[in-house]
């Protein structure tokens, strides 16, 4: 009842909205029906009729069931359409760019089983079953780390012959050119001692200049070069390294496993001695149950053979009263 009359005073608000007078732009309207300044053509609404217009409207709509969703006749068609507009969009359905939930696929759930399941045979097992599990992924994880090792290894002193070559040839380069800068110099300063002509002392000085940024790029080539081959030998020196590392961890690892698979038969073989003591306590348990059957059995034919025999001397006694 509380929320049908909340409902129509906010109903009858609505509607008094939709009567009353709209806002008028600043600027001057195109049609010749709103020409009047101070919009006479419009119903001029009193307080009664306010008041009027609210009672009706809570009349009007407390007749009507509170989870109904019917427009009032008496709203406007364009407040109407507001309210309808305002409660499809609520309907609406979600909009293409709108992300969906994915079930999980079938693999990952397959994944997600699998590790569960493992788990809980982990959980099964003895603690020297554990280890030595452990053991055995230990050394595998070390011979293939081992491997990557040797891989990178091999591609390093590949790569580092390449290098080296390069620095070679540049050295080599780089020797020569200046070489040919030094003889050109050495041609120049004997010129301008021996004060030969202008165009001769130019034209070694041009040529002179030409080593020279021949020379520098030599030395440019070089350099690069030895930064290559110094960083390639720092990469085989790594591999080497690891591979090292990695052979004392495999060792290290082995003796581990060899520690856990003597464990692990030790327990294995305390699990056959306890198995057989108790296979041995079955049968003796079998055999007294079966000697107690036996006793049981020939308990009631011993009592079945009394019960027959007071049987007997009772049709006896009732004989012998009839003499």
């Amino acid at each position: 009842m509380k929320l049908s009359i909340a409902t129509g005073l906010v109903m009858a608000l609505a509607t008094t909205e939709a009567f009353a007078p709209s806002k008028i732009n600043s600027s001057p309207p195109s049609s010749a029906l709103f020409a009047e300044e101070n919009n006479n053509f419009l119903p001029k609404i009193n307080s009664k009729a306010a008041a009027s217009l609210v009672a009706a409207s809570f009349l009007a709509f407390s007749t009507v069931g509170v989870t109904t969703t019917a427009i009032p006749s008496f709203v406007e068609p364009a407040h109407a359409a507001k309210v309808v507009v305002e409660e499809n969009v609520t309907k609406e359905a979600p909009k293409k760019g709108s992300k969906k939930v994915e079930e999980p696929k079938k693999a990952d759930k397959k994944k997600v089983d699998d590790s569960k399941k493992k788990k809980v045979e982990e959980k099964k097992l003895a603690k020297e079953e554990k280890e030595y599990n452990k053991a055995v992924s230990n050394v595998d994880l070390a011979n293939k780390t081992l491997k990557s090792y040797e891989k990178l290894s091999s591609d390093a002193k590949a790569a580092d012959k390449k290098a080296s070559n390069a620095l070679e040839e540049a050295t080599k380069n780089a020797a020569s050119a200046k070489k040919s800068y030094t003889a050109i110099t050495d041609k120049l300063a004997a010129a301008k001692k021996q004060k030969m002509p202008t165009s001769a002392v130019k034209e070694l000085s041009a040529d002179a200049a030409k080593l020279k940024e021949v020379l520098k790029e030599k030395e440019k080539i070089m350099s690069t070069a030895s930064k290559s081959a110094s960083s390639t030998a720092s990469q085989v020196k790594s591999a080497d390294k690891g591979i090292k590392e990695t052979k004392k961890e495999i060792k290290k690892t082995e003796k581990s496993l060899k520690k856990a698979e003597k464990n692990l038969k030790s327990y294995q073989k305390k699990v056959k001695k306890q198995l057989k003591g108790q296979q041995v306590k079955l049968k003796k348990l079998e055999s007294q149950a079966n000697q107690l059957k036996k006793e049981k059995e020939k308990e009631t034919k011993d009592l079945i053979d009394k019960q027959k025999s007071i049987l007997s001397e009772k049709k006896e006694l009732e004989a012998l009263k009839k003499l």
